[in-house]
């Protein structure tokens, strides 16, 4: 009896994104296939900031692809910075598909807090969800900070430790702690792999949409 096609289809802003999309669903049991838009962070960046229509384009088609070829109707942008710099909605309009990215998780949990720290990998991620945020509630006050560098360590396989260290993100948290935040939002799908070593470095509230991305699209 062949196995039935997956049914999550996983688009990260690069295939290690897509790796890490697919590691996570396949914890909770979910069969996916995945593909990543861009060979680096750096080149996901570039595609993100400057050619976001053609961006747009090679997300829908690889949408597509997935629908053509394995009948999946539900996809997964496990990347923030890429959900910010396209528009989800027509890429799900376009394709006739159920599209999950972050940006939805960070819009449910908007007004649960006033003052809300953001790290993310790049400033067109920053300006995006900071924007779900204040259309959500509009007393929200985001304060964020955008560092490329921790995606790249992340996907050379760089200890956290070292990352936390070298770049410097100890003296970052210690600023949210003193601006009082009230959490603080990992709005890139790599820095999951920092929050254990975060969690034993700071008491504030950590908020990896991982887990609820996983729900949305079994929603």
């Amino acid at each position: 009896m062949n196995k039935p096609y997956p049914i999550i289809g996983i688009i990260g802003g690069t295939h290690f994104d897509a790796q890490l999309g697919m590691d996570l669903f396949k914890a909770h049991g979910i069969d996916t296939i995945g593909a990543g838009i861009s060979e680096t962070p750096e080149e996901a960046t570039a595609l993100q900031v400057l050619s976001p229509l053609k961006l747009h384009r090679l997300v829908v088609n690889q949408m597509l692809s997935f629908k053509r070829e394995y009948g999946i109707h539900t996809v997964c942008i496990y990347c923030n910075s890429m959900s910010t710099a396209i528009n989800p909605q027509e890429a799900a309009e376009e394709t006739g598909m159920k599209v999950v990215t972050p940006l939805e998780v960070y819009r449910e949990i908007a007004d649960q807090y006033r003052t809300i720290g953001l790290l993310a990998a790049n400033c067109q991620s920053l300006g995006g969800i900071e924007k779900v945020i204040q259309e959500q509630n509009h007393a929200a006050h985001v304060i964020g900070a955008a560092m490329l560098q921790i995606a790249i360590e992340i996907e050379k396989g760089t200890d956290p430790r070292f990352i936390m260290k070298s770049l410097g993100l100890l003296h970052l948290i210690r600023f949210f702690e003193g601006a009082e935040v009230d959490v603080l939002i990992l709005g890139c799908t790599h820095f999951p792999a920092l929050e254990s070593t975060l969690t034993g470095l700071t008491s504030l509230p950590i908020v990896n949409p991982g887990k609820e991305m996983v729900r949305l699209c079994q929603a």
